[in-house]
């Protein structure tokens, strides 16, 4: 599975960078991970998700369950998130990953931490080392 995530924004900081290059280093071994400035066309088997705090509250246990429905459902070959973006695109689904605030920057991080959550979850593996 491949999931992209839209950042039309300015180069994080040099901290958030070296937080997501070590997710992405993570995650290697389940997905792939492509952080990209602008959407482009989708398909009929992108999924668009928007990450914004009205979304749907979800779990660690709920974001693996849905991640895994995704995969296994065989109807996309990428998940595109947004991060509070206001596109004249619909999204498929809202999710929240918190209900305050944070810097898009931030955001970004906690997304690519809850899809690593989310995979060793769903391979029974413990997430702290």
């Amino acid at each position: 599975m491949t999931y992209c995530i839209v950042n039309p924004q300015h180069k994080p900081r040099r901290f958030y960078e070296e937080a997501a290059q070590e997710y992405e280093k993570r995650l290697s071994r389940f997905c792939k991970i492509r952080r990209i400035k602008y959407i482009g066309k989708l398909c009929s088997r992108d999924i668009l998700i928007n990450i914004t705090p009205d979304g749907l509250r979800l779990s660690s246990e709920e974001v693996a369950n849905r991640l895994l429905e995704i995969q296994l459902s065989g109807n996309f070959n990428r998940v595109v998130f947004t991060i509070e973006h206001n596109l004249s695109l619909q999204a498929d689904e809202s999710w929240a990953l918190t209900t305050v605030s944070l810097p898009i920057d931030l955001q970004n991080v906690l997304l690519l931490e809850q899809i690593y959550r989310g995979y060793k979850i769903i391979h029974n593996e413990p997430y702290h080392k």
